[in-house]
């Protein structure tokens, strides 16, 4: 072998030996540029994904409630859970406020008389008498007061008006409600009342006229008061000032 030939030989085997422990010896290449932008879009994407599910978050432990004004379409609303939620907590608040021109914790008391002529034609009976209208004997479960067609009927105490409706026996009739428990009834008024269901009113406003009843027709011209308590007929006489001053 040739020593030039020889000697390139060596000089070769040694430069890659070299660049051997050169390439172990140089630093890392940094990052490419296609590494960091995939980086990037992951961060992005990691970022949007715990945005996404704070607000989610956020918006179930703080939610919107819109308020919605009255108008004319209000009949074709349809409520929404929320809207449901709503009525039914108004309906308990209002369930729990004590109704309007009664009082459930003070005792009833009837201060006015139905009219002004207090002359009783027929009292309160529990034990049966004669009525000359049906020709039967019944409890007379109210108080006859005489009067002419068209005198006005006095409310004897404070309440709501329950209800205005017409009996077959009792002619036209307005309930006022006194408290839970004490409900009182103006029978044989003319058919035009002058109140309304859900009215107020106090001890003397007046509540109709007198006019007829059918289930006493034989009777003179009168009133029929009658009282329930507990949805039971009692004599009107036990609430009354006038009485229990006796």
């Amino acid at each position: 072998m040739k020593k030039d030939f020889f000697d390139d030989y060596l000089d070769d085997d040694f430069d890659e030996e070299e660049d051997e422990e050169l390439d172990e010896k140089k630093p890392p290449k940094p990052f490419t540029k296609g590494f960091l932008t995939a980086l990037a879009v992951c961060m992005i994407a990691i970022g949007a994904a715990v945005w996404t599910t704070v607000s989610s978050v956020s918006s179930y432990l703080n939610p919107t409630v819109t308020i919605r004004e009255s108008s004319d379409t209000d009949a074709e609303f349809i409520p929404s859970a929320s809207s449901e939620t709503d009525a039914r907590v108004n309906a308990t608040v209002s369930a729990s406020k004590p109704q309007s021109g009664t009082d459930a914790d003070k005792p009833v008391v009837f201060n006015c008389e139905p009219l002004k002529n207090k002359k009783v034609i027929e009292p309160y009976s529990e034990e049966p008498v004669y009525n000359a209208t049906l020709g039967d004997y019944r409890a007379h479960t109210g108080i006859d007061y005489k009067a002419e067609v068209d005198d006005k009927v006095r409310a004897m105490g404070q309440g709501v008006v329950k209800d205005v409706y017409s009996d077959d026996l009792l002619g036209n009739v307005v309930v006022i409600e006194h408290s839970r428990d004490v409900d009182s009834y103006y029978c044989g008024l003319a058919k035009t009342a002058l109140v309304q269901p859900g009215e107020v009113v106090n001890a003397g406003d007046f509540v109709g006229t007198v006019y007829a009843i059918p289930g006493e027709a034989a009777e003179e011209a009168h009133v029929h008061v009658a009282v329930k308590e507990k949805g039971q007929w009692v004599d009107p006489r036990k609430f009354m000032k006038q009485s229990r001053e006796e």
